[in-house]
């Protein structure tokens, strides 16, 4: 793993664990807590970066980076949205994939019936953004291997924290982020981009799309 050397909240420094490759974070106890919103915009851009490559497949057996013992699944919930991660039983911190940091502040999102549809009508085959397997979406609306429902990244949701973090990073002042006014219709973008994807022979998913098309504004922004 990496260290990322981050901003905390009441001027202290914090040391973030991370592998892009595996796209993973560690936080140690209360870490994610601590952050101040300078920081977790910065996160935001390094999962955005990172979904650009194919993640490496995470080892069978997890283990704390502090103790050594084997780190345990937990599965939460944030809202309506499930997520998990691994955590150390001594409490020294936990593990979790980018995907499901987002999941737990509620920027991913199950499509709806009909945005599965319109889906249907033009992409085949998307790759899942929770392990990487292939999805027929004339067969399927969830992986065959891991179970995941197809999923997209909340774009609204997100340009909305995104410029509460930049307001607060600011000392209050309003904040501009650049980001596009979104909607539903965050949905036909995004397909654009994965047929584009597509013709590239480099299909992703459609979380991973839509990571990708905000990495590229908070890259410019946070210039």
């Amino acid at each position: 793993m990496a260290n990322l050397v981050l901003e905390g909240k009441m001027n202290t420094t914090l040391d973030i664990d991370m592998c892009a490759g595996c796209r993973v974070i560690w936080f140690d106890r209360f870490e994610d807590l601590r952050l101040a919103p300078a920081s977790t915009l910065k996160l935001f851009g390094v999962i955005g970066e990172s979904s650009e490559t194919a993640a490496a497949p995470l080892p069978r057996v997890l283990r704390c980076p502090r103790c050594l013992a084997q780190l345990l699944v937990t599965h939460d919930l944030q809202g309506s949205t499930r997520f998990q991660y691994w955590r150390c039983d001594a409490s020294h911190g936990r593990l979790i994939t980018f995907i499901d940091f987002l999941r737990e502040k509620e920027f991913v999102r199950t499509l709806t019936s009909q945005q599965l549809d319109e889906l249907r009508q033009n992409v085949q085959t998307i790759n899942c953004s929770n392990c990487g397997a292939a999805v027929d979406l004339a067969r399927d609306s969830v992986c065959a291997h891991c179970g995941s429902a197809v999923s997209m990244l909340d774009l609204k949701q997100m340009a909305r924290t995104i410029g509460q973090l930049q307001s607060a990073a600011l000392g209050g002042q309003r904040a501009d982020p650049g980001l596009p006014e979104t909607s539903h219709d965050d949905l036909k973008g995004l397909m654009l981009a994965l047929k584009a994807s597509a013709q590239a022979d480099a299909p992703r998913g459609l979380i991973e799309t839509g990571l990708s098309l905000m990495g590229e504004l908070l890259k410019r922004r946070l210039k």
